[in-house]
């Protein structure tokens, strides 16, 4: 029996499929009994265990032919495993490829109850929600019209709002939240949060790391078929992308105090500030070493440290570097993230100026970056590193630390915009005649 709040309990799942070099391979075995072997083995999953609590969403994320697909084919039933056992505890609803099994011929409307009873779910029980499906879907009358007739946008609209308006124990998901325009993430994503607030059980199947970070308690990475490593969100982004395809068994998070060498620093004053903040870094050390972070600072426009700021003021972050190896192809990056762990800005030099930097080794270097603090007011942390001049995922990472440095903005005397992010706007208004009772006194312009 499963534990009181264990919904899913998945222990030493394996798959395994025979593969045969030419087709008749396959008969040659079945004519004589297995007797001679034409196949070799591959283990899709082997031994893969975990378990997923009410109210939890655990994120499972791999490389490509990491066994994702397998797990969820297996976890929606739609393969059985080799050996292992998965215990579920009630009603488990699997958002995998929406609309798979829609009927093409068949209106919107027929196809919700054929989908909807394939899934366990009773007629009574659809038409007590199909109000709810209906406005979610805002289909209108192209409900009535058969799903052929419809665009892409609109077949994951219909197929999703049926998900959306069952009430199951469990949700598994995987890519087809990246589906349809931003509008239909952004509602796909507060139903999420509505699942989870509710105590239903989520398992994220994604390569969205910002999904993972920001929705996602808990997270398992899957490499070659096998669970190598399982931990908080961001420890397993950070790990997962520092790993470039490679092994992850084995590898360690623990954080790593600095020691700072004096040899070949002559000319460049270092903080002792800036030293300070990479010591205490909380956040997770990566990259291959061939350039170290020694100090990072943020300085006010009189060259004081600065660990708060007002929206719109002007700081340079330092960032300070020792280069341990020759690197022809180098870039500083730094990168801010608000208390949810979203990303909300980030830049390397190479976007700025598109000028790749080479250094040699023994070189001490300060990079910096002059910033107008454009931020809504709220608490966010920093990361900054040495890479490549990638200006998506970095290939090569020298070395990057998070939460070496917090920045604070502090609440503005007059609010003069709302969300994350400050964009620079103006405001005209114009009327005629029949407009008499608009006064300038009367309108109010926002502040520049």
């Amino acid at each position: 029996m499963l534990k009181n709040n264990i919904v899913v309990d998945i222990k030493e799942l394996s798959k395994k499929y025979k593969i045969y070099a030419k087709p008749h391979h396959r008969l040659l075995e079945w004519i004589t009994l297995g007797n001679l072997k034409k196949h070799t083995d591959f283990w899709a999953l082997r031994d893969v265990s975990f378990s997923v609590s009410e109210g939890e969403c655990i994120g499972i994320i791999g490389h490509n032919g990491a066994g994702k697909s397998t797990l969820l084919k297996i976890l929606s039933k739609a393969l059985y495993p080799s050996h292992g056992s998965m215990k579920v505890k009630g009603n488990m609803v699997s958002l995998l490829e929406l609309g798979t099994g829609f009927n093409p011929e068949l209106t919107g409307l027929q196809n919700i109850f054929t989908s909807g009873k394939l899934l366990g779910f009773s007629d009574e029980y659809l038409n007590a929600k199909l109000t709810s499906i209906l406005e979610f879907s805002e289909l209108g009358d192209f409900i009535h019209q058969p799903v052929k007739s419809y665009s892409s946008g609109m077949y994951v609209r219909l197929a999703f709002s049926l998900y959306a308006s069952l009430d199951p124990d469990i949700y598994v998901v995987d890519e087809a939240l990246s589906v349809g325009d931003i509008f239909f993430q952004q509602k796909c994503f507060d139903f999420l949060q509505k699942l989870k607030a509710n105590g239903a059980a989520i398992i994220l199947v994604t390569h969205d790391m910002q999904s993972v970070k920001k929705y996602c308690d808990r997270v398992i990475i899957l490499n070659n078929g096998k669970v190598t490593n399982e931990g908080s969100p961001l420890e397993m982004v950070n790990l997962f992308y520092s790993s470039n395809g490679k092994n992850l068994a084995g590898q360690q998070l623990e954080g790593e105090l600095i020691e700072i060498s004096s040899n070949g620093i002559v000319g460049i004053d270092i903080p002792e500030e800036s030293k300070h903040n990479i010591q205490n870094a909380v956040g997770i050390r990566r990259g291959d070493g061939k350039v170290r972070i020694i100090g990072a600072i943020f300085c006010d426009s009189d060259g004081k440290e600065a660990r708060t700021a007002n929206t719109g003021d002007n700081l340079t972050l330092s960032i300070y570097s020792e280069i341990i190896e020759n690197v022809d192809d180098l870039a500083f990056t730094f990168q801010m993230s608000d208390r949810h762990n979203t990303v909300v800005f980030g830049q390397n030099s190479y976007m700025i100026n598109k000028n790749i930097l080479s250094a040699r080794k023994g070189n001490i270097i300060k990079a910096s970056f002059k910033i107008e603090m454009n931020l809504f007011q709220g608490l966010y942390t920093v990361m900054v590193g040495a890479t490549d001049c990638q200006t998506e995922v970095s290939n090569k990472i020298y070395d990057t630390i998070e939460g070496c440095m917090t920045l604070e903005i502090m609440k503005p005397e007059w609010r003069s915009f709302h969300g994350v992010a400050f964009m620079k706007s103006t405001f005209e208004i114009e009327g005629t005649n029949r407009t008499e009772g608009i006064h300038r006194n009367e309108v109010k312009y926002a502040r520049q």
